[in-house]
């Protein structure tokens, strides 16, 4: 009888057991996330590199990040406004809904980012290299995209109202539903380009090409076309200008 006493006066001494609980790993997890975070923000202020970064929410409003290396991060949310990332890498990253508004991003590369619903107001994006990004519902009001390249884009309901896109390339790009009120597009390469919906009211497309583009349902109130070349345009009404 007292070697089973003494067993349970042994476990009646060990301490209790702590009840699992899931919310303690999920907040140790979200502390975690956010050294990280911290961590590779550190990395970019000191080195101007951080490929493939976790940036999630950021706070880099006016940065100096010229030439920066940011291939293949994640900056969803993040705030860059005001921000200098003249000539940056951003090829392939991530920057959905995040803030770039009045930002720097002269001869910057995007190729192949996920820029949906950015905010892009006022910012300089002149010789940026946009090619097959997807700005759908993105704001880039006022923006100044001077030749830039923006080929094959999808530019679905982005507002380019006020905006400055001499030159740009446009070609094969997805611009239905867009907003390009009273925004200069003089000598501008939109070929092939589908403009299904678009608003041009008061839009400057003087010399403008626009071969075999698409422009069935656009407004084109107010619209100078002097001297654009329409050939093998769809016009508003669907007829083609052969």
């Amino acid at each position: 009888m007292l070697a089973p006493i003494l067993s349970l006066l042994a476990y009646a001494n060990d301490p209790p057991i702590a009840p699992y609980n899931p919310s303690i790993r999920s907040s140790d997890r979200s502390v975690q996330l956010v050294k990280q975070q911290n961590s590779a923000i550190e990395q970019l202020l000191s080195t101007n590199e951080c490929e493939g970064c976790n940036l999630e929410n950021a706070e880099l409003q006016g940065a100096k990040l010229r030439g920066a290396k940011l291939r293949g991060a994640n900056m969803r949310n993040a705030d860059l406004s005001y921000a200098n990332l003249e000539n940056a890498d951003l090829e392939n990253t991530n920057l959905e809904n995040a803030n770039l508004a009045s930002s720097n991003l002269q001869g910057a590369k995007l190729e192949n980012s996920y820029l949906r619903s950015v905010d892009l107001d006022n910012a300089n994006l002149n010789n940026a290299n946009l090619e097959k990004v997807n700005l759908e519902n993105a704001n880039l009001e006022g923006s100044s995209l001077r030749g830039a390249k923006l080929d094959t884009a999808y530019l679905r309901g982005v507002n380019f109202r006020d905006a400055d896109l001499q030159l740009a390339i446009l070609e094969n790009a997805n611009l239905q539903d867009a907003n390009f009120q009273r925004a200069i597009l003089r000598d501008a390469v939109l070929d092939d380009a589908y403009l299904g919906n678009t608003n041009l009211r008061n839009a400057d497309l003087r010399n403008a090409s626009l071969q075999d583009a698409n422009l069935q349902g656009a407004k084109l109130v107010g619209t100078n076309l002097r001297g654009a070349d329409l050939k093998g345009v769809y016009l508003p009404d669907g007829m083609r200008n052969d």
